[in-house]
């Protein structure tokens, strides 16, 4: 199991920092001649394990990590080496923000204390780009400005495919600061994985026989978890009704296997989450689970699909895919930039401005030849230990 990186706070960041470097010093990790690297996560993602495999190989290249909820915290913050301020999202900053005006005046603000950080410290700026614009774009105008800042300011921005470079400038109407590309890692080593088909089944009281979809992660509108359910029942209603002992004895024949659909993840939109149960909590053909996932149960909700599905209408990067291949599940997604890297590990693609894409993908599914398999050199290429050693390498290389 991954830990959550160290906080750093207003009463904990001097002693939390003074014993990073004690640390890395009598652990002999930092290379003869140069001081250990500080790279400060912004913000730590507690229930997402990307993070802490990104910078699982940290030490081993001399770098110590924490993170920072807020870019206020900065102030707090005095390193006597080299400093990288690495920016994931920036949601903190904006949540409680009543109009685009105010959002604006948040993003002043925060310009100012990060340029100030970096005045003081001579910390150099990263950006990891995992969407194009933050799910909703509540403040377009502010989102735009603050991606076009980042683009101007920052010294480093790291990529999970070449394509999207193209892709971010074209949306920024900017010139990308110096990229580096490392894709995406899967999640072995992170989550437990230790039970079977028929164990997750039994789980959930799915039958043995059905061909499952599978949905995981945070319950959001962008996803279009609505449609997706929607096309499984049509699906469902189209298909012959059978006598149960008929559709058992030819369980090996996919076109006569019953349907079913078993979504899970906590309800990222409360608003679309509360609908989404609603309208189909009751259908006995869907299991829908709208909670947290805790990490043992996240290979319940794998295992027991026959294929995982990601709809999803607005993302530039999906941890949901790599979840799926961590647990060799092939899964179904969009044809958009940088989506034919997935294929090697397992992914069925889908034109998603035809009207029937996703439909004709999953009914692909359910023949024999159109379950696609993940690649174990792929899969191996994604390991994240492979991966955090490609990800330091490039990052201090930019220093």
């Amino acid at each position: 199991m991954a830990l959550p990186l160290p906080l750093l706070e207003k009463h904990t960041a001097a002693p939390q920092l003074s014993r990073l470097w004690q640390q890395m010093h009598r652990s002999q990790s930092v290379p003869p001649g140069r001081a250990p690297v500080l790279l400060l996560a912004l913000p730590p993602a507690w229930e997402n394990r990307f993070q802490v495999l990104l910078y699982g190989r940290a030490a081993a290249h001399g770098v110590a990590v924490a993170g920072l909820r807020h870019p206020d915290d900065l102030v707090h913050v005095s390193w006597p080496g080299p400093v990288v301020l690495h920016a994931h999202w920036f949601a903190s900053v904006f949540t409680s923000a009543l109009s685009e005006a105010d959002a604006t005046a948040r993003l002043h603000a925060m310009i100012r204390t990060i340029e100030a950080f970096a005045v003081r410290t001579g910390a150099r700026l990263l950006w990891s780009a995992h969407n194009i614009f933050p799910h909703g774009d509540r403040f377009p105008q502010t989102y735009l400005a603050l991606r076009r800042w980042i683009f101007e300011r920052f010294d480093l921005l790291h990529v999970m495919d070449d394509s999207h470079v193209t892709v971010l400038e074209h949306a920024y109407g900017r010139a990308a600061p110096p990229a580096f590309c490392v894709p995406h890692m899967t999640y072995h080593g992170a989550v437990p994985d230790s039970i079977d088909r028929n164990a997750a089944r039994a789980h959930f009281g799915i039958a043995r026989d059905a061909f499952v979809f599978g949905a995981f992660g945070s319950l959001q509108r962008y996803k279009n978890l609505d449609r997706l359910l929607e096309v499984i029942c049509a699906m469902a209603d189209a298909r012959p009704d059978r006598p149960l002992e008929v559709i058992c004895a030819m369980a090996d024949a996919r076109p006569d296997r019953p349907l079913a659909a078993l979504v899970g993840g906590v309800p990222g939109d409360a608003d679309f989450a509360r609908a989404l149960v609603a309208r189909f909590a009751d259908d006995p053909r869907i299991t829908l689970i709208a909670r947290m996932i805790a990490d043992a149960e996240i290979q319940y909700l794998h295992h027991g699909a026959d294929v995982m599905v990601m709809p999803y209408s607005d993302t530039l990067n999906s941890g949901a895919a790599l979840m799926a291949a961590t647990f060799a599940r092939p899964f179904v997604m969009p044809r958009t930039a940088g989506a034919d890297a997935m294929l090697p590990l397992g992914a069925r693609l889908y034109e998603q401005d035809t009207a029937h894409g996703l439909r004709s993908a999953l009914e692909d599914c359910l023949e024999v030849q159109g379950m696609p398999k993940p690649d174990p050199a792929a899969l191996a290429a994604r390991a994240p230990q492979r991966i955090s050693d490609a990800f330091m390498t490039a990052m201090l290389a930019g220093l």
